[in-house]
């Protein structure tokens, strides 16, 4: 008898603590998020936030501009998409009219060239030419300005 009254008082007190701890945590957890969004806010909302002052990141080779801005090229829907970014490495809209990237590919002789022209987004210069893997080359890119005349070149180390 003795111990079905401790089993019981047991069950008791755990029954109790169990619905009294969540109570808390509850309130707790509903507290610290609160507080959280408040400190999330900023002060003024003018004023430039962390991920305006946070480093983007480039899709595919990284390739730097005389300009202090950056390239990104890859290969995106089976051909080369070169990506145009400022110097935070966030995504702008493309400076130059076009381009053509050159490169020899490994499972045949001579070279291949693909004719870059601005997207949909204005943020990139896209092939629609297949690039066929394994996507191991060289590849030579060219820019070109709105009057046809190249304005820069690029060498690139690709490795997809």
């Amino acid at each position: 008898m003795k111990t079905t009254a401790v089993l019981v008082k047991s069950l008791l007190v755990a029954a109790a603590l169990g619905m009294v701890v969540p109570g808390f945590a509850q309130y707790g957890a509903a507290t610290k998020s609160r507080a959280k969004e408040a400190s999330d806010a900023p002060a003024n909302p003018a004023a430039p936030t962390k991920e305006d002052d946070k480093e983007g990141k480039i899709v595919g080779v990284e390739i730097a501009r005389a300009n202090g801005r950056f390239l990104g090229l890859s290969i995106k829907g089976g051909g080369f998409n070169l990506a145009f970014y400022d110097a935070k490495k966030k995504p702008v809209a493309i400076d130059v009219a076009s381009g053509v990237a050159r490169w020899q590919p490994q499972q045949k002789k001579g070279n291949e060239l693909a004719p870059l022209s601005p997207s949909g987004d204005g943020k990139a210069l896209a092939s629609s030419k297949i690039v066929q893997p394994p996507h191991l080359f060289k590849v030579f890119v060219t820019l070109f300005n709105a009057a046809g005349d190249a304005v820069e070149n690029y060498t690139v180390d690709f490795r997809d």
